[in-house]
C-alpha cells in the first residue's frame, strides 16, 4: 500500500512540476498591450492605427491584437505611439551618478528614453566599465550611451597646457581611448572651441578618430567656431570624418551672433556636398534661438589676481558648501564686484578680462562677440528681454561693456543673458535637411525653481511638436519623430532601438499630438512638459498617465553589446 501511494505521490509531483515549468515559459503570454494607438513607427512613413504587444523588454507583435490578453492593457485611443526619443547630445553623465538626479526625470517627461552623454569633449569619467557597474547598482531612469571626451583624455595626459601634443602624448591618448572603447564607449566627442580642445590641431583629432573607427564608433563635435569661422570649422569636421573613418555628428548646429546670420545655407551646402561624396556627416540641433544662459555677473571677467574676487570665486566652487553658505558667498562676491567696478584702475582690468580673457583662455565675449548675448530674464528692465547687447549699445550710443556694467549694477543677478543669439530662419533651413536630428544639450537635473536653467533641459522634444509641427508646420509629426528616433539610432547604428518593429526593444512613448507642449521658459525653467501620457523604458513603465512612478528602468548601453 505504501509503495502504491508513494508512486501516486511521485506521479503527482512530476505532473505539478511540468505545469509549473509550462506556466513559467508561457511562450504566448504578452505582458503589455498598447491598443488603438496611432502608430508612428519612426521611419517617416504615415501613421497607422494598430496595437503593440510587449513581452519582457521586447516588442513581439504589431497589428490588430483584438481578443488577445495581457497582464496590462493601455488604451491609446486618440494618442500617438512612437519609439522612445533618443537625445543625441546631452551632458547627463554629470547627473546620472547622483542620488537626486539619477532618475533623469526632466528627460523622461519629454518622452526621452535614451540619452547620449559625454559631449563637447568632456566626459565625467574615462572608465566606462566602472561607470556601468555604478549605474547598475544604483539604477538610472533612462538608457544612456557613453561618449568619452577628447578634452578629458587630453587633460589626463598633458593637463591644460596651451600647446600641440607631442607624438608620444598622442600615443598615450590613443591608449586611453582604446581602453574606453574596449569597455563599451560608443565613440568620442570634442569641444574644439573650449579649453583644452582648442589647443589640439586637426591631426591630433584625426589620429584619435581612427581609433574610434576601428570599433565602428562615432565622432561628435562642438566644432571650432559657430561664428565667423564656421565654414572652416565644418570643413575640418568633414576632414576628420573622412580621414578618421568615422561617422560624424556636428553638435548643436547653430550660428551665434546677428552679424553671421544667413550663413546656414553655406553650412548646409558643405554638409550636402560631403554626403554626396560618401562622407557620413549629420548634425543635431536644440529647438531654441538662444544658447546656454546664466546670470549677468558670470559674463563679467575678473583678472586672476584681483582679490578678494578671485578667492571668493574659488570658495564658491566648493561642492560641499551648504545652500546658505553658497548664497552668503554669492552676495559678498556681487558686493565686491560692484566696488571693483567703481575703482577706475580695477574697472579697466575687468573690462579687458571681459572682452578678451586670458592669453590662452578667451572670454565668452571674445569667443562669441557682443552680438551673441540677448537678455532673457530681467525683473526690472522687462522691456529689454530679447534685446542683444550690441543692439542696446548702438541704440544708446555706448560701449557694450558700459551696457553690461550698467545692467549689472542696476539689477545684480536678477538679469540673465543667453550665450548665443540665433536666427529662426537659419534654424528652419537646417531643419529642412533630412540629416538634421534634435537634441537638448542639457543634463539630468533636480527640480529647483530657485536655480534658473535653460528651458531646453525640460522641453526640447515637446517644443518641436508644439512649435515646428503643430503651430508653424515646418515638419510633419512623422518626420519629427523620425529625427528623434530612427535617425539618431541609424547614426549610432543601434541594432534594436529607434523604431516600432517586432524584435526591437520596447522603448515607447505615448503622447497626444494635439496637446504635447513645452512649458519651461527662461524665467520659469523648471517646468515639466505636458501631453506625454506614457513612457516605457526597456518594456517597463516609467511615466504613467503623465506622472513619473519612481521607476529606474534604464541601463547603460554599450557599443560592445550592440550585436
Amino acid at each position: 500500500m505504501f509503495k502504491r501511494w508513494l508512486m501516486v505521490f511521485c506521479a503527482l509531483m512530476v505532473l505539478m512540476f511540468s505545469f509549473t515549468v509550462c506556466a513559467k515559459k508561457e511562450p504566448g503570454k504578452i505582458d503589455i498591450i498598447v491598443m488603438n494607438g496611432k502608430i508612428v513607427d519612426g521611419t517617416g512613413n504615415p501613421w497607422f492605427y494598430g496595437d503593440i504587444g510587449i513581452r519582457g523588454d521586447t516588442i513581439v507583435e504589431i497589428g490588430n491584437l483584438t481578443g488577445k490578453t495581457a497582464t496590462k492593457t493601455i488604451d491609446a485611443k486618440g494618442l500617438a505611439v512612437s519609439s522612445g526619443f533618443i537625445d543625441i547630445h546631452t551632458h547627463s553623465d554629470r547627473g546620472l551618478g547622483e542620488p537626486d538626479t539619477k532618475a533623469n526625470v526632466n528627460y523622461l517627461t519629454q518622452g526621452v528614453t535614451t540619452v547620449v552623454t559625454g559631449n563637447c569633449g568632456g566626459s565625467e569619467s574615462l572608465k566606462v566599465a566602472e561607470t556601468k557597474a555604478k549605474w547598475e547598482k544604483q539604477g538610472i531612469g533612462t538608457n544612456a550611451v557613453y561618449l568619452v571626451g577628447h578634452g578629458t583624455i587630453r587633460e589626463s595626459v598633458m593637463g591644460m597646457e596651451p600647446r600641440e601634443a607631442t607624438p608620444e602624448e598622442i600615443e598615450k591618448m590613443k591608449k586611453i581611448l582604446r581602453q574606453s572603447m574596449e569597455e563599451g564607449a560608443w565613440g568620442m566627442s570634442t569641444g574644439l572651441e573650449y579649453v583644452p580642445g582648442l589647443y589640439a590641431n586637426t591631426e591630433e583629432v584625426i589620429a584619435l578618430a581612427k581609433v574610434v573607427g576601428e570599433f565602428g564608433g562615432t565622432y561628435s563635435t562642438h566644432k571650432r567656431s559657430e561664428r565667423e569661422h564656421v565654414l572652416e570649422a565644418v570643413k575640418e569636421t568633414i576632414r576628420i570624418s573622412e580621414e578618421g573613418g568615422v561617422r560624424a555628428d556636428i553638435s548643436h548646429l547653430k550660428l551665434c551672433g546677428k552679424n553671421y546670420w544667413g550663413l546656414m545655407k553655406d553650412v548646409v551646402k558643405l554638409v550636402n556636398d560631403a554626403r554626396k561624396r560618401g562622407i557620413y556627416v549629420v548634425a543635431d540641433m536644440y529647438p531654441w534661438d538662444t544658447a546656454s544662459s546664466g546670470s549677468i555677473s558670470g559674463y563679467i571677467g575678473v583678472p586672476e589676481n584681483m582679490e578678494p574676487l578671485t578667492e571668493l570665486r574659488k570658495k564658491m566652487r566648493d561642492q560641499n558648501l551648504s545652500k546658505e553658505e553658497r548664497e552668503k558667498l554669492r552676495v559678498q562676491y556681487l558686493d565686491e564686484l560692484v566696488k571693483a567696478l567703481s575703482d577706475p584702475s580695477k574697472r579697466a582690468q575687468i573690462k579687458e578680462a571681459t572682452a578678451i580673457g586670458l592669453p590662452h583662455r578667451p572670454s565668452a565675449i571674445a569667443r562669441w562677440g557682443w552680438d551673441s548675448f540677448p537678455v532673457v530674464i530681467a525683473k526690472k528692465n522687462t522691456h529689454l528681454i530679447g534685446k542683444v547687447l550690441s543692439e542696446l549699445a548702438q541704440e544708446q550710443k555706448k560701449d557694450p561693456f558700459d551696457i553690461l556694467e550698467g545692467l549689472f549694477k542696476e539689477e545684480r543677478d536678477d538679469i540673465h543673458l543667453a550665450t548665443g543669439a540665433m536666427s529662426e530662419d537659419d534654424m528652419k533651413e537646417a531643419m529642412r535637411q533630412d540629416w538634421l536630428m534634435f537634441s537638448s544639450d542639457g543634463g539630468a537635473l533636480a527640480y529647483n525653481p530657485e536655480n534658473p536653467v535653460h528651458p531646453r533641459n525640460y522641453g526640447s522634444f515637446p517644443r518641436v511638436f508644439r512649435k515646428y509641427v503643430r503651430e508653424e508646420g515646418v515638419l510633419t509629426m512623422e518626420d519629427a519623430v523620425r529625427r528623434m528616433t530612427s535617425l539618431p539610432a541609424s547614426f549610432l547604428q543601434m541594432k534594436d532601438r529607434g523604431r516600432l518593429e517586432r524584435g526591437y526593444k520596447a522603448d515607447i512613448v505615448i503622447f497626444d499630438p494635439e496637446t504635447i507642449r513645452d512649458n519651461a521658459t527662461h524665467a520659469d525653467s523648471h517646468q515639466y512638459s505636458s501631453g506625454i501620457e506614457y513612457v516605457m523604458v526597456n518594456g517597463n513603465i516609467s511615466i504613467e498617465k503623465g506622472k513619473y512612478n519612481d521607476a529606474l528602468n534604464g541601463k547603460l548601453l554599450l557599443l560592445t553589446e550592440n550585436k
